[in-house]
């Protein structure tokens, strides 16, 4: 069925490293083995494990960067440094913080009520853009709903979205408790677009990707190859198959972000560095309630705890963490999977942390 297509694809996985170990670790990227960890990456390529490219940041500029595999397999287009992938959830910091500057300039709060932009929304007297960003609305989850096969390749428009949204209703009381909806990140995306009175695309280019030089990095459309942008496959009898996408309309503001592992990577540093938000914003932004925050999550690594987020759509697949403790972002955007994209993060942590792992 299309409903368990669509729960697939969108499911947001929370990232749980091993912690039970009693292994300390002091410091992230010291003298770590670089050939051990272009072995490892070299390694899942030759054993048709995944595909994508990896980018690891220490104190703003990027100590380690690996690309591995084809953006384009029936044209043998290898993927390299520039390369660009759907980025999927991890796009929902970038919408949190957009909204969290609107705050800032004092055109919307937090306790502001969604009735102010869609009256026919249920429950919309009483959904905060709070409640919204942490996933406490009880609406339910539109990308779990009922769809018609060719639906999710076609475009739809805000209207179509919101018909939706008020068919499948809600599931729970507003704040009652947290459960992951792509439709209050959508929501999200809307509402910038209204106080700013133009396009998500163009609000995120003026918001975040001009100010931080993110010149790869913006809403992505239809996948274009030509311009180092990554289909998306999966592995069938040992080769990768193109999988069909799924339209960026429906992804807007909740996955519809393209984008290299570096420019995640700069954005969460510009973020952590207080210079998209002030620091009591970012505050809000790092609160945990139920374990999610404003577009993040709590990510731990044995004795360290970072904040980021993970993404899959079609066959993208992505995570992003940044760890305060030792100024360290790790991103990691893949186009083909065969190997789960947390196991691959965490030996690539292991690695750069110096500890004792056994490559596959």
């Amino acid at each position: 069925m299309i409903k368990n297509y669509f729960k697939v694809i969108f499911a947001c996985l929370l990232v749980v490293f091993t912690t039970a170990c009693s292994t300390q670790i002091e410091e992230f990227g010291e003298n770590f083995d670089r050939d051990k960890m272009d072995l490892f990456f070299s390694r899942i390529e030759k054993q048709n494990l995944g595909m994508g490219s990896i980018s690891i940041f220490k104190n703003c500029k990027e100590d380690y960067q690996y690309s591995f595999g084809f953006i384009d397999v029936e044209n043998s287009i290898e993927a390299n440094e520039n390369s660009k992938y759907r980025i999927a959830s991890v796009s929902k910091a970038f919408t949190a913080t957009m909204i969290i500057q609107l705050v800032e300039e004092s055109k919307l709060t937090l306790e502001t009520t969604i009735e102010n932009y869609f009256p026919e929304i249920p429950n919309a007297k009483i959904i905060t853009i709070e409640q919204l960003l942490n996933h406490r609305s009880g609406l339910f989850n539109f990308t779990e709903g009922e769809y018609d096969p060719e639906d999710r390749i076609q475009p739809a428009s805000r209207q179509k979205l919101i018909e939706i949204f008020i068919k499948n209703g809600t599931n729970f009381s507003p704040n009652e408790k947290f459960e992951y909806s792509n439709t209050n990140y959508l929501l999200l995306s809307f509402i910038i677009e209204d106080i700013d009175e133009k396009t998500y695309a163009s609000s995120f280019k003026d918001r975040l990707a001009t100010p931080l030089g993110l010149t790869n990095t913006y809403n992505g459309e239809e996948i274009n190859a030509t311009d180092n942008e990554a289909y998306s496959y999966q592995l069938e009898s040992e080769n990768w198959v193109a999988l069909v996408e799924t339209h960026y309309t429906i992804l807007q503001g909740t996955g519809s972000l393209v984008s290299t592992p570096k420019g995640v990577n700069a954005f969460y540093n510009a973020l952590f560095d207080g210079r998209l938000v002030s620091e009591s914003s970012l505050n809000k932004m790092t609160t945990m309630n139920d374990g999610y925050g404003f577009g993040l999550f709590t990510i731990p690594f044995y004795n360290k705890s970072g904040f980021g987020h993970d993404g899959r759509v079609d066959g993208y697949q992505s995570l992003s963490i940044y760890f305060p403790s030792d100024d360290v972002t790790l991103t990691y955007l893949s186009n083909g999977v065969n190997m789960v994209p947390n196991d691959i993060v965490i030996g690539a942590l292991s690695i750069y942390s110096g500890l004792d792992y056994e490559l596959p």
